[in-house]
């Protein structure tokens, strides 16, 4: 049977209007339709890899609410794999997050709902059978110091393996805000970086953003930068600027671009495509063509049709 691809992180209840423009403050309006789907970049991304034929495995914390329970049916749905998931019974409440897309744009405004909300912690990790794996990959969550240190147990395994059953790791730096993940470049082999974040560092674009902050990574890695409409940028051990454009949907008249969870699902197809041996510059091609192919849908379904 082939090994697991683990991605660590959030798994949350995204609760959608889709609105014919966005609201004003303190108006009445109605929406033109509305749904429940799975939300948190880690969720997302271990659905996609599911859905383009990997053996998936989505590693977070679960409360006992109804909006867990849609997570889990969400999960089976998709054939993730769960079973190493940690469920907190007292005083928590699943992540939520209010999302109003605008149908004239596509623009999409998030309210999110996390308050204490657990992470996993290294203690939950090390639990872990790493036989099972062949790539973990971290969403950027605030727990910093607790993501590092299982990065670092990771590398302490590799070490007791031979070459071929040693696990790449991966790391999302996304958000601009978050203490701490500017200590986290030299503990992962790949690491994606935000157009978000490049910009918040004072970067114009994506190849300055790559190049600048390559330094910061650990010898033998390779850095990824999406940068939506504009496709992406990735620097890998021969020090080289690969480059892939982006792909654009196929839209039926009048369809707006749905980009919710688009980056997430760029992630899942490069780390599929490097999973199995595939260069740099197709994996930028592969995540790029399945993430404008997302942007044309509702939801993720239908990107099975890449699947190989």
């Amino acid at each position: 049977m082939s090994k697991r691809i683990l991605v660590v992180g959030l798994a949350c209840a995204d609760i959608i209007s889709v609105v014919q423009d966005y609201p004003e403050e303190d108006s009445d309006q109605r929406v033109l339709d509305y749904y429940w789907q799975r939300g948190g970049n880690a969720a997302n991304t271990s659905c996609v890899l599911s859905l383009l034929g990997a053996r998936s495995e989505f590693l977070g914390t679960f409360a006992t609410d109804r909006e867990a329970e849609f997570l889990k049916e969400v999960f089976q749905k998709y054939n993730v794999i769960t079973e190493n998931c940690v469920t907190y019974t007292d005083g928590v409440k699943t992540p939520t997050s209010i999302v109003i897309t605008n149908s004239k744009n596509g623009s999409r405004t998030i309210l999110h709902h996390g308050k204490n909300w657990p992470e996993i912690k290294p203690e939950h990790f090390k639990n872990l059978d790493l036989t099972q794996y062949k790539w973990i990959h971290f969403e950027g969550r605030p727990s910093c110091d607790d993501i590092k240190d299982m990065l670092l147990w990771i590398d302490e395994y590799n070490k007791t393996v031979d070459k071929d059953a040693r696990i790449r790791t991966s790391l999302e730096i996304e958000k601009t805000t978050r203490i701490g993940l500017d200590n986290l470049f030299n503990t992962a082999d790949t690491l994606f970086v935000s157009k978000d974040y490049v910009k918040s560092r004072g970067y114009n674009t994506k190849e300055e953003g790559v190049q600048k902050l390559s330094v910061k990574c650990r010898e033998g890695s390779e850095i990824i930068c999406p940068w939506g409409e504009e496709g992406a940028v990735a620097m890998g051990t021969d020090g080289i600027l690969h480059s892939s454009p982006a792909f654009s949907p196929k839209l039926s008249p009048g369809q707006n671009m749905e980009t919710l969870a688009a980056g997430d699902t760029f992630n899942a197809a490069f780390i599929l495509s490097r999973s199995k041996g595939q260069s740099l510059n197709e994996a930028l091609t592969f995540g790029c063509q399945v993430a404008g192919s997302k942007c044309g849908m509702k939801g993720i379904d239908g990107l099975d049709t890449f699947k190989s």
